[in-house]
């Protein structure tokens, strides 16, 4: 193992002890990474800040700027009010939502959806105390991501699985392929958080989150500028589904709205500016920054080399697969999913040549595995959005997706190789 290998993965265990105790505040930690890692010579000075103009980045910023709109004006709480509809209880708007994230997040990006659906859910917070935002974020999280897994569009390692593919002459997939192993991990998350991950899920009242930040707001309801932000957040919101034929990225979308919004005095400058967390944008750069790192040092390929080689040619080739799998799920917990799949689809691919089985199915289980980010906020964006939003702790993503890793894990272990034959 070289320096720079250890290095990074002695930054990787401090960044994942800062971030789940009290310690050291978030923007602290953020920036004693992009430190380390700078002072460390593993990441240039051209790259260090690189990633504060990320897409991903600069689209949580522009629907922080959105989210907040729909606050003031109200339409958050009039949404929240239309998802209470005949609801009885919290665990029933608690599925809900998860539902409509999942739905949502098969046709645009996860991200998206986390920030869209969790504007309803700072709305419901908002009109009715007894419904607990921690326990509904906590299932938009878990929607928003098993949901990506149904399209071919739903994330974008999706479509990178087809290309490579391609590539390599393999194969490809279509657009509803993913839909096969997608599907039952839906309903398997929609059933374990019905009676499991529901009361796993944080019960703690909103002490520091988006409720109280927008308490010194005016959310006095005015109809039409309700309405005006409703007609903009629904086309940024067609826009992102349609991205594939407009070409119009999706934090492209977001920003055209947030400045539709500034232009139209719906959001003064200052407002902006407040309804913007820096201190979860800034977790964002320094996180996608540090997966760069663990990619460049070479950290990861090490991992699964030195797995491989654990293996002879006498081994069973379901059973490789199947730790190669559990491998990329707990590597995926501290790297950013999408450097997680970019980094682990050649090997994937590689893997299957040189165990001579199916290409499709090894990318197929690489794709899930990488996309399985349930347990940690800095696995994906989305659940560090979603844990500045609603106060969540770290701890409490592991809490609901250690079991729900544990249950994917096994319905994909049993059905990838069914689905797409291994021999």
């Amino acid at each position: 193992m070289n320096t720079e290998i250890l290095i990074t993965l002695v930054i990787l265990l401090c960044a994942v002890v800062f971030y789940s105790t009290t310690w050291m505040n978030m923007t602290a930690t953020s920036l004693l990474i992009l430190a380390a890692l700078y002072l460390s010579g593993i990441v240039s000075v051209s790259e260090l800040f690189v990633n504060l103009v990320n897409s991903s980045t600069l689209l949580v910023i522009f629907m922080f700027i959105i989210s907040g709109s729909l606050l003031k004006s109200g339409a958050s709480a009039f949404i929240g009010n239309c998802l209470l509809w005949h609801a009885v209880s919290e665990k029933q708007i608690v599925m809900r939502l998860l539902l409509l994230s999942m739905l949502l997040s098969a046709f645009f990006s996860n991200m998206a959806t986390a920030a869209v659906v969790a504007t309803f859910a700072v709305g419901i917070a908002k009109s009715n105390k007894a419904y607990r935002l921690p326990k509904m974020t906590m299932s938009i999280a878990v929607g928003s991501i098993l949901g990506g897994m149904l399209t071919i569009i739903g994330v974008s390692g999706n479509v990178m699985v087809r290309t490579f593919l391609e590539e390599a002459g393999a194969g490809t997939v279509g657009f509803w392929d993913f839909g096969k192993i997608g599907l039952p991990l839906c309903i398997t998350g929609y059933i374990y958080m019905y009676f499991i991950g529901y009361r796993l899920s944080p019960s703690q009242s909103v002490t520091e989150s988006a409720i109280n930040d927008t308490e010194k707001q005016d959310n006095v309801y005015r109809k039409g500028q309700c309405i005006f932000t409703l007609m903009v957040f629904a086309s940024v919101v067609i826009c992102m589904m349609l991205e594939n034929i407009i070409h119009l990225p999706i934090h492209m979308a977001a920003f055209f709205g947030s400045l539709v919004l500034i232009l139209s005095r719906t959001v003064t400058e200052k407002e902006a500016f407040s309804y913007v967390n820096w201190p979860t944008t800034l977790m964002f750069a320094s996180l996608l920054t540090l997966g760069a790192a663990i990619s460049k040092s070479g950290a990861a390929p090490l991992i699964s080399d030195t797995f491989l080689r654990l293996f002879g040619e006498e081994t069973n080739k379901t059973f490789i697969l199947v730790v190669f799998f559990v491998l990329i799920v707990i590597i995926t917990q501290f790297m950013s999913n999408g450097a997680t799949a970019a980094v682990f689809y050649p090997i994937g691919l590689s893997v299957a040549q040189q165990l001579n089985v199916s290409p499709v199915a090894a990318l197929m289980m690489v794709c899930v595995a990488a996309g399985s980010s349930f347990a940690t906020p800095m696995a994906t964006p989305l659940n560090a959005y979603l844990m500045s939003v609603s106060g969540c702790r770290f701890s409490d993503y592991m809490k609901v997706g250690v079991p729900l890793l544990l249950l994917t894990t096994i319905v994909c272990v049993i059905l990838c190789p069914l689905i797409w034959r291994i021999g």
